[in-house]
């Protein structure tokens, strides 16, 4: 009898996924906009148990996203999928439907409105993601466990929870609330309800941002030395900001953003019970370095001193929430940087490195009175964005043009413009299989259906020119190269010293004992 519950557990045990692992909870870490050099240009200013605990005892490689045009959401999608954006489908963070004529965003959906105190006309969701994710090999092998996600940023909170997390929470700007969407449920939890009911938003609108070292002095005397150019630190009035631009965004360009993540997942682990029992649960948190104000500061400036040293506490925050309410041994974290920090121009020209910042604006505005020029007066560029130029398909058919023609046209114009590093028509994305260089990493974010009909790249020493500060359109990274830290349960063989973005799924896959998604492109970081 003994003998035949034994056959019955074992047979469960392997149809659930319930494999006998280490790892209760798995948390994934992403910090966008980081410059990864930050940790050891302050390594001197930060503490032992946070970004310096996870290096001393944890392991790490040099991970390659393997394509170009790093933007928000992109990268989440990336690492929670195994597959490269021209299989799971997230090619921009805005991607234009040709059906329609109108500019999709990523996440945002008309369906599945907000929850919360947020914008009732609109929501977010992850139905443009054409993947499974690890949220949903984690559910497939086990229904117990479970799968939340956390950010300032609905596209980067959402894409990385996937379609089979169970609540997926970001911040919504006009009410300083956390919210989420019907996609999820259709209200939210009593706790989270409790936890905006705080109002942490308010407080630290009301606090001010100064340097942390300089926050237990005298705020107001630091305040009027600021002001009169007296100053050799900096002062902040966030209060001010928010009731001139009457929004709680304020609060995303400094690194309180961080620190309510931070709370906000560490009531969540406390509320929703996550490591708690041998189901394997997963935990993804979005962090940010300043957001729209990332390019106001150079790479030495304090105020990013600031924002890393602070970072540094709230990640030893929580690491230490983790050992009490998990237990040292029991979770593992995976950290690493999305859309990662280039050096501006102005950085490299004191280096004396020529570079500048393209304008897709100018340049298109030639394009267009060029191909009028050519083929005569027409919209002939419907839109443009990341990287990529959509041509009047509709006008060119109409006018009995070749396509590639009309194609090799664009691309030999643009590739004329001063910081272009390359330019190549989507027809020779689609029929060539290219192995390695530029082409490759292109290749490997294009979409035939989402992306452009004229793809660009620039020089390594040129960034897109944005149309304001808080642009999120034309914003984006050419550094693929980014450091990933494993730290944790689990971390007993040797991590391989470079991979790919795609690995990070079969390592977490094979830490928790479920199997690797079939769609998966990667292999496992352990060697």
């Amino acid at each position: 009898m003994k003998k035949y519950l034994m056959m019955v557990v074992t047979l469960l045990v392997s149809l659930t996924g319930w494999a006998e692992s280490e790892t209760r909870l798995v948390v994934g870490i992403t910090i966008n906009q980081f410059y990864p050099e930050w940790l050891s240009i302050y390594k001197n200013e930060l503490g032992e148990e946070g970004f310096k605990r996870i290096m001393k005892e944890g392991q790490s490689t040099m991970a390659d996203y393997n394509y170009l045009f790093s933007q928000t959401g992109m990268d989440q999608a990336t690492i929670y999928t195994g597959l490269l954006p021209a299989s799971h489908g997230i090619v921009a963070h805005d991607w234009l439907d040709r059906l329609s004529g109108v500019r999709v965003n990523n996440t945002e959906s008309e369906e599945y409105l907000e929850i919360g105190e947020g914008d009732s006309l609109k929501g977010y969701s992850p139905e443009h993601l054409q993947a499974l994710s690890l949220g949903c090999m984690m559910k497939m092998n086990n229904l117990f466990s479970k799968v939340y996600s956390v950010g300032m940023n609905p596209e980067e909170v959402v894409l990385s929870g996937g379609s089979c997390a169970d609540l997926a929470l970001w911040f919504n700007e006009k009410s300083g609330k956390w919210v989420s969407s019907r996609y999820y449920a259709d209200s939210l939890p009593g706790w989270v309800k409790d936890f905006n009911n705080a109002s942490e938003s308010d407080f630290f609108v009301k606090r001010g941002w100064m340097p942390l070292a300089e926050e237990e002095g005298n705020s107001l005397l630091l305040k009027l030395k600021n002001k009169v150019g007296i100053g050799n630190s900096f002062y902040y009035d966030i209060a001010q900001f928010k009731r001139k631009f009457n929004t709680y965004r304020v609060l995303k360009a400094t690194p309180y953003a961080n620190s309510m993540v931070t709370n906000l997942a560490i009531a969540l682990i406390e509320e929703v019970g996550l490591g708690k029992d041998d189901d394997a649960d997963l935990l993804t948190l979005s962090y940010s370095s300043l957001d729209y104000m990332n390019r106001d500061f150079g790479i030495y400036a304090k105020e990013f001193q600031d924002m890393v040293v602070r970072l540094d506490r709230d990640v030893a925050k929580l690491l230490g929430v983790l050992d009490a309410k998990v237990g040292k041994g029991n979770y593992t974290v995976v950290l690493t940087f999305s859309e990662a920090r280039e050096l501006l121009p102005e950085e490299l020209e004191r280096m004396r490195v020529q570079g500048g910042y393209f304008s897709i604006f100018k340049a298109v505005a030639l394009l267009k009175s060029y191909l009028n020029l050519i083929y005569g007066d027409g919209n002939w560029v419907t839109d443009y964005d990341a990287g990529q130029v959509y041509l009047n398909r509709e006008l060119i058919e109409k006018n009995k043009l070749v396509f590639k023609d009309v194609q090799d046209r664009a691309a030999d114009f643009m590739v004329e413009f001063e910081g272009v590093g390359k330019v190549l028509p989507a027809y020779t994305l689609t029929r060539t299989a290219f192995s390695e260089g530029t082409e490759l990493l292109m290749q490997n974010a294009f979409s035939q259906k989402r992306s452009g009909d004229v793809m660009y790249t620039l020089l390594p020493a040129w960034v897109p020119e944005l149309k304001d500060r808080e642009d999120i359109y034309f914003r984006y990274s050419k550094r693929n190269k980014v450091p990933v830290y494993l730290f944790g349960a689990g971390m007993n063989g040797r991590v391989r010293r470079e991979c790919y973005m795609t690995d990070i799924l079969p390592t977490i896959c094979g830490l928790i004992g479920i199997p690797v998604s079939y769609t998966s492109v990667g292999r496992s970081m352990m060697e």
